[in-house]
């Protein structure tokens, strides 16, 4: 509940021009429930990469396709997220076959 209130303070605070540090609190700079991986550039702008904390990792030993030649990105993507699917939540499966098409 205190978050909730401190976030609805910060956006009035915000809105009326006034600059809030959202993370002055926290030693890694993420909210309650998320971990820091490293940095992000947004609006210019180095700021922690807060992913949560239960985050699923790609399960191990579960192979991953991989493009094969003369197949467009759509083929594989849509190939991929079927090979997958259902191992994972839909926005993780979208997110592991774009990692792979891109060569990550």
């Amino acid at each position: 509940m205190k978050n909730r209130l401190e976030m609805v303070r910060n956006i009035r605070l915000e809105l009326s021009g006034v600059k809030v540090n959202k993370f002055e609190d926290k030693e890694d700079g993420c909210w309650d429930g998320y971990r820091q991986e490293g940095m992000k550039e947004k609006d210019g702008r180095m700021v922690p990469n807060c992913v949560p904390v239960e985050a699923k990792k790609v399960k191990e030993g579960f192979p991953i396709p991989s493009p094969e030649s003369g197949e467009s990105d759509d083929e594989f993507i849509s190939r991929c997220m079927k090979e997958i699917g259902g191992e994972y939540e839909q926005s993780q499966a979208l997110g592991i076959c774009y990692s792979k098409l891109r060569g990550e």
